[in-house]
């Protein structure tokens, strides 16, 4: 009897981890790598940069914003679609919001792109100075990508540079946005050890931040003939796109405040449920302050404890969750003091 029911049991444990692998498994897509991001200036692209000419081009999309756009004196000579207003266009094309008249392209021939980039790279973005780093020809990428896929790329990464994320997670440039973020479940990737944010010398294909930008290109290009090279769990979706719409146009503004009140308990419990839409620190005050007469006991939808104030209590009567994944969660008040008197909290989430 015994063998007869741990069979089963040992069979569905294995489906179920041959399936998430599978959910979890990176396709070796051939070289060379859609892109790198570098957090400052590299000194070639300044040195480049200083013998480029360029101007601000108007993006023609009604709106009134522009971009500067540079291009280098060698690719001046040599580059054959070096347009500048064509490029000017392709981004007015984009789902954008003010960060777009932050934005410098500079166009480079193959061999200045390689030096700068990286000779595997089809592109490269500058965060510390709002810059992409273009080929001026354009010749689609051994992927079949288009040069104005690999600009709608990049873009999406100079949106995630302009955008907040909530603590403790690390920048959008890393992690992706913050509704993207959420759709996709990056907090429980990560935590599983399936993500790796920021990490594009190894785990290039398992970065939430590429993901994201190589999403934002999809949301362009639905129809592109472009396979996703990414970790297939991070696949752009209806619900993610929307999440990477919104997060573009109407942009996260950080945690919002709300109020539970009510009166401690004789006995027993009062349990106050909340919604949490978004991952992140949620914050919850005063707790654990002598003569408040109450602890706090945190539970997620199916009741199990996650934190109290009897831990994790900040110096300031603060109790602090990173919501990762859990779409709702429970506020129990329980007296251990004189019962009958009022509390009143206030709740940060994202």
């Amino acid at each position: 009897m015994i063998l007869l029911l741990a069979a089963p049991a040992a069979t569905e444990a294995g489906h179920s981890a041959a399936q998430r692998g599978a959910a979890f498994a990176v396709p070796r897509p051939a070289p060379p790598l859609r892109d790198a991001v570098f957090a400052g200036p590299a000194p070639a692209a300044a040195r480049i940069s200083a013998t480029a000419s360029g101007e601000r081009y108007s993006l023609n999309d009604g709106s009134g914003d522009s971009i500067a756009v540079e291009v280098s004196a060698a690719c001046l000579r040599e580059c054959e679609a070096a347009d500048p207003q064509a490029i000017a266009n392709a981004v007015g094309t984009f789902i954008h919001g003010p960060e777009v008249n932050l934005l410098t392209v500079q166009l480079d021939t193959g061999f200045q792109l390689g030096f700068q980039c990286g000779f595997e790279a089809l592109a490269c973005y500058f965060a510390g100075e709002n810059r992409i780093l273009l080929d001026g020809d354009a010749e689609p990428g051994p992927d079949g990508a288009s040069r104005e896929f690999v600009l709608a790329h990049e873009y999406g990464h100079h949106v995630a540079a302009h955008r907040d994320v909530p603590p403790p997670f690390p920048a959008a440039l890393d992690w992706g946005t913050e509704r993207w973020a959420s759709v996709e479940n990056v907090c429980r990737g990560h935590r599983r050890g399936d993500y790796f944010p920021g990490d594009q010398e190894g785990r290039y294909y398992e970065d939430p931040g590429e993901a994201f930008a190589e999403a934002f290109a999809f949301n362009r290009f639905p129809g592109a003939a472009v396979k996703w090279a990414w970790t297939p769990a991070l696949r752009p979706t209806a619900a993610s796109l929307e999440a990477l719409r919104l997060d573009t146009l109407r942009p996260w503004r950080g945690r919002a405040n709300f109020t539970i009140s009510g009166r401690v308990p004789r006995d027993g419990v009062v349990v106050r449920g909340f919604r949490t839409p978004h991952d992140g620190r949620v914050s919850i005050g005063p707790v654990g302050a002598p003569g408040l007469g109450y602890e706090l006991v945190l539970l997620n939808g199916q009741g199990q404890r996650l934190r109290s104030s009897r831990q994790g209590v900040s110096q300031g009567h603060r109790l602090d969750y990173t919501v990762c994944g859990q779409s709702r969660l429970r506020l129990a008040v329980r007296a251990t003091g004189r019962p009958g008197g009022r509390f009143e909290l206030t709740v940060r989430r994202p």
